[in-house]
């Protein structure tokens, strides 16, 4: 398996300055026989190094672009403007890969820049539609509600008791019937997460999450132009989002493909990296043009 300082060395860092004037760092791979880009947006941790064996495997077909979710950039809406600006730059149409969050960004970025967009990924997310019903919308504003006693509680606990408290939410999921490979991959990623969290960024990526309530609205028009574009992947072990908030999502969306047999939870992806990669990129490459 690769190491993440192995992945450091394979595919560097670059940083360009935009057009709005402010930095932007990302990591990017051109496949020269890729028809496809893939953007690849994580969940709320906000560590997109987490997916570097993601990334790999996705470079073996199609180009790759990743990056954090930067604190320069201080709301989704100035976030999504310096992705379509670097796209632009990198003269790329990707298709966008999310996770949790990640989802949530993605389908903030198409609504907004669909011209930078082929289709979407969105794993164990949920959506911001305008009639959602309540109880998804409810479960959603507790969901935020809990985002606000988390950056209280960051803010008079030392971070290293935080970071521990997060590394045993991750592992505490439960991983019966889970390989010792597949345990093996969870290890890995915590002991990544631990080296890469910092507490300047998680207050920014509390805030950043708690502001996508601010595009609550969305409909189907949003999504339309993406018909048969979008592969939606909803564990049926994942609890994070209720059953109504995957109901809206699948419903705002035009034709969607549906997987719900990824086991592993909220992390499926991670679990199941193999599965999930094949999945992924054999519903892209039947759609490449």
């Amino acid at each position: 398996m690769m190491s993440i300082e192995e992945f450091n060395q394979k595919y560097p860092k670059h940083t360009v300055i935009l057009p709005m004037g402010k930095e932007f760092s990302y990591r990017y791979y051109r496949n020269p026989d890729a028809k496809s880009t893939v953007l690849l947006l994580s969940g709320g941790i906000g560590l997109s190094d987490l997916f570097y064996l993601h990334f790999d495997r996705f470079a073996k077909y199609f180009s790759v672009l990743t990056f954090d979710y930067q604190i320069q950039f201080k709301n989704n809406m100035e976030f999504a403007l310096a992705v379509s600006q670097l796209l632009q730059n990198l003269d790329e149409k990707v298709w966008l890969v999310g996770q949790s969050l990640g989802g949530i960004v993605s389908q903030i970025i198409a609504s907004y820049y669909p011209e930078c967009v082929e289709g979407m990924i969105l794993s164990n997310t949920c959506s911001l539609a305008k009639d959602m019903g309540e109880d998804a919308y409810q479960f959603l504003l507790n969901m935020i509600e809990g985002q606000k006693k988390a950056k209280k509680l960051l803010s008079f606990i030392p971070f290293a008791l935080y970071k521990w408290l997060i590394k045993w939410a991750v592992l505490k999921k439960k991983t019966d019937g889970f390989t010792q490979q597949e345990k093996m991959q969870m290890k890995n990623l915590c002991n990544v997460m631990m080296k890469l969290l910092d507490k300047s960024y998680e207050y920014h990526m509390i805030d950043f999450l708690v502001d996508a309530q601010n595009h609550f609205g969305m409909t189907e028009n949003d999504f339309r132009k993406f018909d048969d574009r979008v592969l939606l992947i909803l564990s049926e072990d994942d609890h994070t989002f209720n059953q109504a908030c995957k109901d809206s999502l699948v419903n705002i969306m035009t034709n969607p493909t549906l997987i719900t047999n990824l086991h592993g939870g909220h992390l499926a992806l991670m679990v199941q990296l193999d599965e999930y990669a094949r999945k992924v990129s054999e519903y892209i490459l039947k759609r490449e043009k």
